[in-house]
């Protein structure tokens, strides 16, 4: 019996590489990768897409940052196995497998009995998603993105405040983005209005999101809870109100 045109190794990497960058449903999947659903399903089953994941946990981490991949989804999502199988569509019990697996890949690269493979491009490098500005200090972020259209048409309302998404991250943020907004494509519509650099990324996010909502400028209705009606400067404000360095009464709100 032949195997299936669509079972092809070029075309189940592609499907892995689909779902590492961002979580779409099966239905997205299929027209990104010009499947039908059922194709789909048929490759997520087969055995070479598990391991076309696994070679991407590899590839794309070095050792130390990889068990600092690991450790961050069990902490942001209480069981790694659960989230990331969902995420990935694979069975939850494969993936402390895969995990152990990977270790012991990258021990090998260590020992010089192995070469490290190469690393896939990230597609949201090729957002243009360049800061109107950016603050603070640290190695995470809290970031605040809108669509460029809908500021042009509040804006020419002679409106200063329009949907605005506030959020927080500790991946790369142009990866964190491209997870949320979808292709680059669709990514050139919205424009990065403010990137706060970090290291209390959760207190900055939740005190600003608090705030926002005491004015009523939280949009109840929107995909998600981080949308607002506000605009750049008015987060900046807010940010250098509760401070995080320089002042000692306001800063002792983010400990």
């Amino acid at each position: 019996m032949n195997t299936p045109d669509y079972l092809t190794d070029s075309k189940i990497k592609e499907v892995a590489e689909c779902l590492w960058w961002r979580k779409v449903s099966r239905k997205r999947l299929a027209e990104k990768c010009n499947l039908t659903e059922k194709q789909v399903d048929e490759i997520l089953l087969a055995p070479e897409y598990q391991q076309k994941v696994e070679d991407l946990m590899l590839s794309q981490r070095s050792a130390e940052d990889f068990e600092k991949w690991v450790k961050s989804w069990h902490k942001h999502h209480g069981n790694m196995n659960n989230a990331f199988g969902e995420r990935m569509a694979l069975d939850p019990k494969v993936v402390p497998v895969m995990v152990k697996n990977v270790r012991r890949r990258h021990a090998a690269i260590a020992a010089g009995e192995t070469e490290a493979s190469e690393r896939i491009p990230n597609p949201s490098k090729n957002m243009n998603l360049n800061s109107e500005k950016t603050i603070g200090t640290g190695r995470n972020s809290v970031y605040l993105y809108y669509d460029q259209q809908k500021r042009e048409r509040a804006e020419s309302k002679g409106e200063k405040v329009w949907a605005c998404k506030i959020g927080r991250t500790e991946q790369e943020l142009h990866t964190r983005i491209y997870q949320q907004t979808g292709t680059a494509v669709t990514a050139e519509r919205f424009k990065l209005g403010l990137h706060i650099k970090t290291d209390k990324q959760e207190k900055i996010e939740r005190i600003i999101h608090d705030i926002l909502k005491v004015r009523g400028k939280h949009i109840e209705d929107a995909p998600g809870r981080e949308w607002f009606v506000t605009s750049p400067s008015e987060v900046e404000e807010i940010y250098n109100f509760i401070g995080e360095n320089s002042r000692e009464s306001a800063s002792s709100t983010l400990h």
